[in-house]
């Protein structure tokens, strides 16, 4: 299936080869963020959390920073906040870079993703296109699609969608084996899962001990035999049912769990933990109102998360390999 929003551009491919060169930078603690989705009290609320460090953390934003961010001053905030840091492209800085027409959002949607989502998709980010300033995309299409950092002697692969695509899938929740029922009934996931032999084989190719994404929405992370998974899906969105966090994903030599940890696990003295991202929700959703009434393509997406979360439990997303944060 093809089509805007569902389309794969030859500039997305890549190969797990690639992150096996050498590490961009080192870090004894870093943040990984994907799906800021255009939130600034997300934003605010990641760099506040980086302060509380014992050792100020290197930061990476893996990808669509920007999306809901329509307002422009929204979307500056944002822009200036995360090149202060470090980045790389998601689908959705891509399609704001792109000439392509049939890209659409850039999302690259599978087949059991319904059609109304990548109409809505593409809605949201058309309007973008017309609200961003064309001076802001030369240094958005600058960004590296991936980066290898060096935390603690250990090599992390930073990507958006997976090993081999900018906007890949097969790092999804749903995708992940072994197969989960309930995500395959929530998602309509009707694909050959990415079996752990896959993963171990991507890793060693990129010579990583962990490979950090996002780009698919909900979180997840699973040890596949001495290599770690962590996509931490939203950082400006909500994530789990009942909750209104975003979440990042933390990756330390310290190998103490932070004691706001969702869950995490440790490998080797290499520490990785999902971490809430407590942004201000009535603010934000004031934001996304102003900008995305009821009835706009924005608000069919991104309404119902924004003010429920989604239908993923804590549970769910520690796949039973890693350990759930239950508090003291």
């Amino acid at each position: 299936m093809a089509g805007p929003g569902r389309s794969c551009p030859v500039a997305y491919r890549y190969r797990p080869e690639d992150l096996a060169g050498a590490a961009a930078f080192t870090a004894t603690t870093l943040y990984v963020v994907g799906g800021l989705y255009g939130n600034t009290h997300a934003l605010d609320a990641v760099l506040a959390r980086a302060v509380a460090e014992p050792v100020r953390p290197e930061i990476v934003f893996d990808g669509d920073f920007h999306y809901l961010d329509a307002d422009p001053d929204r979307f500056a905030e944002i822009e200036a906040g995360v090149h202060a840091h470090h980045a790389t492209l998601g689908n959705v800085e891509y399609a704001l870079t792109c000439d392509d027409a049939t890209v659409g959002c850039g999302c690259d949607y599978p087949g059991y993703v319904a059609d109304s989502v990548v109409t809505n998709s593409n809605l949201v980010l058309d309007r973008l296109r017309e609200t961003s300033p064309v001076g802001s995309r030369a240094r958005l299409a600058a960004l590296p699609r991936h980066l290898t950092v060096e935390v603690g002697g250990h090599r992390v692969g930073i990507v958006h969608g997976d090993p081999e695509s900018l906007a890949g899938w097969r790092l999804a929740l749903e995708a992940a084996y072994p197969s989960d029922p309930r995500a395959h009934a929530e998602t309509g996931f009707d694909g050959e899962p990415t079996t752990s032999a896959t993963v171990v084989d991507w890793c060693r190719r990129a010579d990583v001990t962990a490979l950090c994404c996002t780009h698919t929405g909900l979180p997840w992370m699973q040890d596949f035999s001495g290599h770690v998974v962590a996509n931490n899906g939203c950082a400006g969105l909500p994530n789990f049912t009942g909750q209104r966090t975003g979440l990042l994903t933390r990756v330390s030599a310290d190998p103490r769990p932070p004691d706001d940890a969702v869950y995490g696990t440790v490998h080797d003295g290499l520490r990785i933990d999902a971490l809430p991202v407590r942004y201000d929700h009535d603010r934000w959703r004031a934001d996304f109102l102003r900008a995305w009434p009821p009835g706009s393509p924005g608000h069919v997406n991104y309404a119902a998360r924004i003010a429920d979360g989604t239908w993923l439990t804590v549970a769910h997303a520690t796949r039973g390999t890693v350990r759930e944060n239950r508090g003291p």
